[in-house]
């Protein structure tokens, strides 16, 4: 079998050729360091090759074989791993100087679960400096390249892993999403994403700024796969979203045993909200493919729910900055106040990560979640998914940040959406934020190329808990998108 018809088989179809036989879990690991040593080095999106213990590990996995022992459900089959999940004896660096050195001596949830099942880690994958920017960019190992345009952005924080999938570095890759650091660097490289459900996959392991004691963002963030179809992230969510002996705080996802047709879906589905301005392109693409869907028999309704998007994205900012920011002191932030109220006032969803803080504030937070969960929730009962754009632009020139602010990346200069200006952040934030809030399971996947060759996506939100339904409604949807090949695709 040929390396580039092994480099982009779903991840499924290489455990099922490795169990019978058919292909040995060596050549497919061989395959992809093989491909990493000659495509890496243009797209930076592998930042530690884990090789020797990678062929160990593949020679281990086609002996049991022989035995009649079978690992699990990704038997021999590699897969690469964002690099700020701890994977004990690897460096783990989030894209964050003080930790260039750091090895774990142990490895997170995530990880212990893929490896019970017999996946093998051939590399680790570029990230945003401790995941917080939305693309992907640090000291330690620079800027990951987008695999349809090397002088755009692959998008972040996950952009790494979402630039390996694409370049045929890897079939399967695990990121995390706060922001949308899962589903914008999917839509931006032309692959698929998935947000579950917050509190189903376990974030134990995350590696923090090591001056923070613990990792404070105990509420929105998920950790999710990317992959290039919708079956290899089922697969992957089977794995993932389960107790372990070390976290059993997770809640148990409903299994999906429905069988779902075009004709009886209703979809709710629009091309902007909050006021944010969305590409015109981006726009006209989400339109055509609706049209199909209602022509191939589904019903679709323009709407959106009735969130107060302002609100939405400035809870999601009280919750981050209350949080993430726990072991900074008021003071601190007063002192910054001046600074950042007028960088952040047409950004709603970092205002209040800077702000000072209080108890009676979080608990206002929460009550405002609360009610837009219920909202979001009440909404899906009358819809069977949501369908909306992921950011208002597609992948973009790579973009210099101004300066930096603790560890922030700070934007004075906009993007451009149909020839107008518009914050940064609010072109990639402003349509992944309110879902993250809301809790909602998430799938980001590709619908068409744009006319400069640009992959252009949307987001398909579900109930929470439902995220296996929503991923059987996916693979339904997707029968109605552009098949893309990727750019070293045969």
């Amino acid at each position: 079998m040929g390396q580039n018809t092994i480099l982009f088989k779903t991840a499924g179809s290489l455990t099922q050729q490795i169990r019978e036989g058919k292909i040995s879990s060596y050549q497919v690991v061989s395959a992809y360091i093989e491909q990493i040593e000659k495509q890496n080095d243009t797209y930076n999106a592998i930042v530690l090759l884990n090789k020797k213990q990678a062929f160990e590990r593949a020679k281990e996995a086609d002996l049991a074989l022989t035995k009649g022992e079978i690992w699990g459900k990704l038997h021999g089959v590699p897969i690469t791993i964002k690099d700020n999940y701890k994977t004990k004896g690897l460096t783990t660096t989030a894209g964050y100087l003080p930790l260039k050195n750091s090895v774990p001596d142990e490895n997170s949830e995530l990880v212990k679960l893929l490896l019970a099942e017999g996946a093998i880690i051939i590399g680790k994958t570029n990230l945003s400096v401790l995941a917080m920017d939305m693309q992907v960019d640090n000291p330690i190992f620079g800027k990951t390249n987008n695999p349809w345009d090397t002088t755009r952005t692959s998008g972040g924080s996950s952009g790494g892993c979402a630039t390996a999938l694409a370049t045929g570095m890897t079939p399967l890759s695990f990121g995390n999403d706060l922001a949308g650091s899962i589903r914008l660097p999917s839509a931006y490289c032309g692959v698929y994403g998935f947000k579950p459900t917050f509190g189903v996959v376990s974030l134990n392991g995350i590696q923090t700024d090591p001056k923070q004691k613990t990792n404070g963002l105990k509420s929105l963030a998920v950790a999710g796969p990317l992959a290039r179809n919708i079956n290899d992230l089922e697969l992957a969510l089977q794995i993932i979203a389960q107790t372990t002996t070390t976290d059993q705080r997770l809640v148990p996802l409903n299994q999906c045993t429905d069988t779902f047709d075009i004709k009886k879906l209703k979809i709710a589905w629009t091309d902007e909200f909050g006021g944010v301005p969305v590409d015109n392109e981006i726009k006209t693409t989400i339109k055509n493919y609706v049209k199909k869907l209602e022509k191939a028999g589904a019903t679709v309704v323009k709407t959106v729910p009735e969130l107060d998007f302002y609100q939405v994205w400035k809870t999601w900012g009280s919750f981050v900055g209350m949080q993430g920011g726990y072991n900074t002191s008021n003071f601190v932030k007063w002192l910054g106040l001046p600074f950042a109220k007028g960088v952040l006032k047409n950004v709603p969803m970092h205002q209040n990560i800077v702000k000072p803080t209080s108890v009676e504030k979080y608990m206002i937070a929460m009550n405002i979640q609360d009610i837009m969960i219920t909202i979001m929730e009440n909404f899906l009962n009358e819809y069977d998914v949501f369908i909306c754009p992921v950011s208002s632009v597609k992948a973009f020139k790579h973009h210099a940040p101004s300066k930096s602010y603790g560890n922030f990346s700070i934007y004075n200069n906009p993007l451009l959406v149909n020839n107008k200006e518009i914050h940064y952040y609010m072109a990639t934030q402003a349509y992944t934020t309110p879902f993250t809030l809301t809790e909602s399971p998430v799938l980001s996947m590709p619908i068409a190329l744009s006319k400069d060759s640009l992959p252009i996506g949307i987001q398909v939100i579900g109930k929470r808990y439902e995220d296996f339904k929503l991923l059987e409604i996916g693979k339904i949807l997707n029968e109605y998108s552009e098949k893309l090949n990727f750019p070293l695709q045969d």
